[in-house]
C-alpha cells in the first residue's frame, strides 16, 4: 500500500431479515442507527477481543443519495511499528502500552437509494486497507444494527404480517433484528475473460462431514468436488450468465464452484472461486474496483475524520458504478 494511491472494491449490499414475512428497511431508515453508533462510540470487540471496531466518522450526502462511514480498527496484537533512516542510523521503535492498538481505518460509500429493479440492495464501495478484511466491515455493520435493535424496542417494528389486535387492542406489531449481506461485484475483466477466453473446467465443491480417511488418521475427507463435462461447440454467447445460472441452480447442494479457464490471447490458465448462490467471485483480484493514484497530502493508515480530499475524488468514481 502506498500513501499516495488508494483501491475501492465494488460489492452489493444487501439488507435482509432472516424471519418470515418480516419488513426490510431502507438505508435511509438504516443510516440514522449508523449516526448513533458514530456519536456514542460504540465498539466492536473482536479477535477474542484483541482488537475493537467502531464508526470513527460519518457524513450523509442527502443530495446525491449516499452516506460515508469512516470505519477504523485498532488492534493491538499487530507489530510494534518501527521508523529509520539507515542512512542517518535511526531506529525509531514505537511500543503499544496497555490497550493502545495500531490504528487502521477504511472509506466505506454506501448508497442510500436502492439499486434499479433490486430492493434492497445498495451499491458499496469500500477502500482496500490491510489490516480491516472487507468481511470485517459487513460483521461490524451487523452488529451496530444487532446493538440497536437489543437497545431500542421501537427498531424494527412492523405491522405483523398475519394481523390481529395485541393486549391494548392495537395493531399486531412484530420485531425482527435486520443484517447485512455484501457480495463483490465481478470485475469487467474477469467477466470479459471468461466469455472471450476457453473455459478449460468447471468443478463444483461442497462441504462434508469431517471423516477419518482410513489407514491416515491425519487426513480427513471435509469436501467433495463434482467435475463437469464441457461441450464447446454448444456455447452460448454470453458464457458468463449462462454459467452463474447453472451454478446457482446447483446452490443448494453445491456451495462453491471453480472456473478455470485460459486468458484470450495468452497462455496463461487462472482458476476463479465463485459463491453458487450469489456468483461474486472469492477472490478481491477478481471483484470490480478502482483506482485513486497521485493522492496529495499523502495518506496515512488511519485518521480520526473523514479524509476530504481523498473523499471527494472517491465519490465520482463511486456514483458511476450506482444503477439507480
Amino acid at each position: 500500500m502506498l500513501n499516495n494511491l488508494r483501491q475501492f472494491y465494488i460489492f452489493d449490499l444487501e439488507v435482509g431479515a432472516r424471519k418470515a414475512g418480516a419488513t426490510i428497511p431502507t438505508m435511509n431508515e438504516i443510516a440514522p442507527v449508523f449516526q448513533r453508533m458514530k456519536d456514542t462510540s460504540r465498539i466492536y470487540s473482536v479477535r477474542t477481543n484483541s482488537a475493537s471496531m467502531l464508526i470513527g466518522d460519518m457524513a450523509v450526502d442527502a443530495a446525491q443519495q449516499f452516506i460515508t462511514l469512516l470505519v477504523r480498527l485498532s488492534d493491538t496484537k499487530t507489530p510494534n511499528s518501527v521508523y529509520s533512516d539507515p542512512v542517518a542510523g535511526q531506529f525509531n521503535e514505537h511500543v503499544k502500552v496497555g490497550n493502545v492498538g495500531s490504528d487502521f481505518g477504511c472509506h466505506v460509500l454506501i448508497s442510500t437509494a436502492a439499486e434499479r429493479n433490486q430492493p434492497n440492495i445498495y451499491t458499496c464501495a469500500i477502500e482496500r486497507m490491510p489490516g480491516i478484511p472487507f468481511d470485517s466491515v459487513r460483521r461490524m455493520l451487523s452488529k451496530m444494527l444487532n446493538y440497536e435493535y437489543k437497545d431500542n424496542t421501537n427498531f424494527f417494528s412492523y405491522l405483523h404480517p398475519a394481523g390481529g389486535l395485541d393486549a391494548n387492542n392495537q395493531p399486531r406489531r412484530d420485531r425482527c433484528c435486520p443484517h447485512i449481506e455484501m457480495r463483490g461485484r465481478p470485475s469487467d475483466t474477469l467477466v470479459s475473460d471468461i466469455n472471450n477466453g476457453r473455459i478449460t473446467g468447471v468443478s463444483l465443491i461442497r462441504s462434508e462431514p469431517v471423516t477419518p480417511i482410513a489407514g491416515a488418521p491425519y487426513l480427513s475427507r471435509s469436501s467433495s468436488e463434482l467435475k463437469l463435462g464441457i461441450d464447446h461447440n454448444s456455447l452460448p454467447a454470453n458464457v458468463w450468465a449462462s454459467l452463474c445460472q447453472a451454478i446457482q441452480n446447483s446452490a443448494q447442494v453445491y456451495s462453491t464452484a471453480q472456473v478455470k479457464y485460459r486468458i484470450p490471447n495468452s497462455r496463461r490458465t487462472v482458476t476463479v472461486e465463485i459463491d453458487a448462490a450469489t456468483g461474486s467471485p472469492l477472490t478481491e483480484m477478481y471483484v470490480q474496483s478502482f483506482e485513486l493514484t497521485n493522492i496529495f497530502p499523502f495518506l496515512a493508515q488511519s485518521a480520526m475524520h473523514i479524509v476530504s480530499h481523498l473523499h471527494d475524488v472517491a465519490v465520482p468514481q463511486f456514483l458511476t458504478h450506482r444503477t439507480i
